[in-house]
């Protein structure tokens, strides 16, 4: 008898719920010049979006444990994730001609700290390039069935670029817990970052029993990177109030988000042992 797997549906309408109501909270409810809310606790707003990060782990463990659908090929996923490498090596290049300058500039180190700006470069650069390149590899082929592993090296620097994000969106962007954007980037890069650790598993380990946290990370990844932050990220580039290396990485991280909700998506139907 098969067991009863979650319903990859129910996750794209709450993510569409979620979208939406996101996106009337920045239109009427929160000032979008502070983000400060105008109306309501931000604490709810909070706890919802934790909910988002933290609650399907709870169904997870009934996700097939070897998703059958990612044991060769999966173009969506390999569409996903080379937009999501576009955008976040584009993201890089762009920021070149800032660290240039700070680098023939050692005057600015103190404003703009030289490893710094040299890692926003390095980085979304490498990161991108990593998901353009095994992005192809799952149109073409990649897992249990063609048995090629890919390296495991190169692999790191795909949650190199996520964690630099993070620590970069923690450390160096002016937060406060009641400005709304700030804390839901750090969420969302900590949603990106879990994906992204799982994400190499499908790649590198072919076989590996690991779709119980594959379902659950790509499910809060979609969730927080695409229904929130993407939401969060086209209504500041429409006022005008992103530059275009911010603008990219939001573009880039919301994709990576729809590469979670494959994986979850496939997580959600049969398993490779029971179709063999």
């Amino acid at each position: 008898m098969k067991q009863k797997r979650p319903h990859g549906i129910l996750l794209l309408l709450l993510g569409l719920a979620l979208a939406v109501v996101h996106g009337a909270d920045l239109l009427l409810w929160a000032d979008a010049s502070t983000g400060f809310a105008r109306s309501g606790s931000v604490w709810w707003r909070y706890a919802v979006w934790l909910a988002a990060l933290l609650l399907p782990y709870l169904p997870a463990r009934r996700a097939a444990p070897q998703p059958a659908a990612l044991s060769d090929t999966n173009l969506p996923l390999g569409i996903c994730m080379v937009f999501a490498g576009v955008l976040l090596a584009a993201s890089g290049l762009v920021t070149f001609p800032s660290a240039w300058v700070v680098t023939q500039n050692p005057y600015l180190f103190t404003v703009y700290p030289l490893p710094a700006a040299w890692a926003d470069v390095v980085t979304p650069l490498l990161g991108g390039v990593w998901l353009v390149v095994y992005g192809v590899r799952a149109c073409l082929g990649f897992g249990l069935r063609r048995g090629h592993l890919g390296h495991a090296l190169a692999g790191v620097v795909l949650p190199l670029c996520l964690l630099w994000r993070l620590v970069w969106r923690f450390q160096f962007v002016p937060a406060s817990l009641q400005r709304m954007p700030c804390t839901l980037r750090v969420l969302s890069a900590v949603a990106a970052l879990l994906f992204a650790v799982v994400l190499l598993k499908v790649f590198l380990v072919p076989g590996l029993p690991c779709g119980h946290t594959l379902f659950a990370a790509g499910s809060g990844c979609f969730l927080l990177c695409t229904c929130l932050e993407l939401v969060q990220t086209l209504f500041e580039a429409f006022r005008g109030m992103l530059i275009l290396p911010d603008l990219l990485t939001g573009l880039g991280i919301g994709l990576l988000g729809l590469c979670g909700l494959v994986c979850a998506w496939a997580a959600c139907g049969p398993d490779a042992a029971e179709e063999e």
